[in-house]
This record gives structure tokens, sequence and C-alpha cells, in this order.
């Protein structure tokens, strides 16, 4: 019998095992060894496949639902399969531009960009897509700017100094000229720059209720604005997430169970949310930029039979959010992976732009 030199034999095994995984993630069916030799490795017979296949079970990586089936991936499979894809995949140059090209007509706009990307990554990836922004309690300021939006509604952008972006709309009820916003934003930027939220909460309350010139005839709007800031972030101020329909539409019968318990969690947004800033800060620490985690993998029981792609987005050496997909194990890993990377990146070049620009531009807001 002829005695296969280790190396041979383990590139022959990898590649049963790749071939098993991307057959039951097109088709959803139990692979058997007949179809392998048929497709995979003609040149091998189906005994040999049936010991390799087995071999692979004995070691994790399979599972044999049926004694006389064929055998499907177990979350080990699917780990070694996307470990495999991270070091081979490119996404391809003619989609990457018309990704970014989408993304530049979606995100034109600051207040649309977190919920534009979560929405993009749905569309494209067919599964729900998800941003998830830091807190920004305990940093220091940046610059706080206001931009018309309007007759009667401001947007408050809060830009901290690691590249955290809290926004939020402010109804006043009447104009107010954009040259009148830009003096009220330049007077506020020159003295709470570089405090932390407390401090500047308390030296703009300190010059509302000491009349001060620049600021006394929008003393409600400055009053409005701080009552928002001093709200409470939870974790559904900084969770988007979009394309729990799209799931319902690729759903079979048997998939079910698994998207009403995700639909759950994701609705209970406090939940989900602490699972995303655990995710975000262990990423943090490992200087980790992509992170797979599949089935048994995430934390929460809900999400035993789905994966989440995600990526983190940082400005400087902050990580300030971080964007993903969550969809079935069987999902295209390959695809994925790099639509993830692609508008992560898209995302963290907004928000570097968004962050330089200088407080109390005249153009900013014309």
């Amino acid at each position: 019998m002829r005695i296969l030199k280790p190396e041979i034999a383990k590139a022959r095994k990898e590649k049963i095992l790749r071939w098993v995984v991307q057959q039951f993630v097109e088709t959803r069916r139990p692979v058997g060894s007949q179809m392998i030799a048929e497709g995979a490795l003609q040149d091998v017979s189906s005994a040999t496949i049936r010991n390799i296949m087995k071999e692979l079970e004995e070691e994790g990586y399979l599972y044999q639902p049926h004694t006389s089936g064929g055998r499907i991936p177990t979350d080990k499979a699917y780990r070694y399969y996307v470990d495999y894809l991270a070091s081979v995949q490119k996404m391809a140059a003619q989609e990457r531009q018309r990704i970014e090209e989408q993304y530049d007509e979606r995100v034109s706009e600051v207040d649309n960009m977190l919920v534009q990307t979560s929405r993009l990554l749905a569309m494209l990836s067919g599964a729900a897509g998800f941003v998830y922004t830091a807190h920004v309690e305990d940093q220091r300021v940046q610059r706080l700017d206001f931009i018309p939006l309007a007759p009667g509604m401001i947007l408050a952008v809060l830009v901290t100094q690691s590249g955290a972006v809290r926004h939020w709309p402010v109804r006043t009820g009447y104009v107010i000229e954009p040259a009148r916003l830009r003096v009220l934003s330049r007077f506020i930027n020159q003295e709470i720059a570089g405090m932390t939220l407390a401090e500047a909460r308390q030296v703009l309350w300190h010059h509302i209720h000491s009349g001060h010139r620049e600021i006394a005839d929008m003393a409600d709007l400055a009053t409005q604005v701080l009552k928002d800031i001093e709200r409470p972030q939870t974790g559904a101020d900084e969770l988007y997430v979009e394309g729990i329909g799209r799931l319902l539409e690729n759903t079979t019968e048997a998939d079910y169970e698994d998207l009403k318990q995700m639909m759950r969690v994701v609705e209970e947004r406090e939940r989900f949310s602490s699972l995303l800033n655990e995710k975000m800060t262990d990423m943090e620490k490992s200087n980790q930029k992509l992170n797979v985690s599949i089935g048994s993998e995430n934390a929460l029981q809900e999400l035993k039979n789905l994966s989440i792609v995600s990526t983190a987005c940082r400005v400087g050496d902050k990580t300030v959010g971080m964007l993903g997909i969550i969809g079935p194990k069987h999902m295209e890993y390959t695809r994925v992976m790099s639509l993830v990377n692609f508008i992560g990146d898209l995302l963290e070049a907004s928000m570097k732009n968004w962050t330089a620009l200088p407080a109390g531009e005249e153009n900013d807001y014309e």
C-alpha cells in the first residue's frame, strides 16, 4: 500500500474539509463521499475519502446527522474555513469601486452616516447589518458643532479627541441664521475644547446663567443641547441595526427558530450592545481588526446557530466603534468578510474626514 507523505495527506484532508464546507454553504445538504469523489478529488477512491471524512468527524470538524447519510460542518469546520479565507481572500477591484460609489452617495451627510452604513451592509449581504459606536462620556471634547438641517431643526454634533462622534437632532421652533450658529459654535469650542463632558457641562451652564453676551440670545438652544448631552447614553443610542427583514426572506423552516431567537436579542438592544461592547474591547486589547464568531463561539445562547462577522473602526490609535453582519452559519464567508472589511475602511475614512474639520470653519455650514 502506498504511503503518502504527511504534507500531502494533510493537504488532501484540508481540501476535502474546505470542499464540504463550501458545498454545504451552497446547497444546505449533507455532503457524501461520492459527491467529493466526483467533484473535488476525482483521482481518489470513495473508500479513501470516507476514511478521511471519518477522521475529520473524530477530530470534531464534521458531523453526521444520519448514520447512512452525508456529513455537515461543525463550528470547528467553519472556524477553519474562515481562517483559511482570511489568508487568501481579496475582493475584486470592480466590486470595491461599486460599493465605494454607493457608500459615498449614502453617507454624504453626517446624520445619515451610521444608519446608512448598517443599511448598506444589510443590502449587500442579504443579512442583518449593524454599526455600534463607543461611549463618549469619559472622553475629552474636540468640538461641538451645530448644523442647520431645516427650518426649526438643527443637528448637534459632538466629536471627541479619540474620534468618537455623537450626533442628535435639536428642534428649536424658530429659524436661526447659519452665521449666528457659527458664532455660537466658535464661542463654545473656544471654551470647552479639551475638557471632559462633565467639565464642559459646568462651563456652559455657568455661561448660560451668567447671561454671557455670546450665548444670551440663544440660551434656550444651549440649554436644550446641554440637557441632551446630560442624558445618559444607553446601548440603544449607540446601536444601529438594519436588514432583519432580509434574513426573514432567506430563512428556511429549519432556520426560523434561530432567527426568532436572534430577533429577540436584537430587540433587547442592551444585551446585544453589551455583547458588542465586550467584543470591541477585546478587539482593541488584541489589536485585532476583523473578528468572526461562529455559532457556539458567540457569548449569547440565542446566537448559537448564527455567525457575526465584525470589524473595528479606528480613528488614530483609538477604537471608536465597530460594524458587521449577523447571518446564518452557512453564509458566504468569502464575500461577507471582504464586504465588512471594505465598508469598515470606508466608515473609518468618513469619520477621519469629519473629525479633521477645523472648529468654526466658515464653510462648514454653507
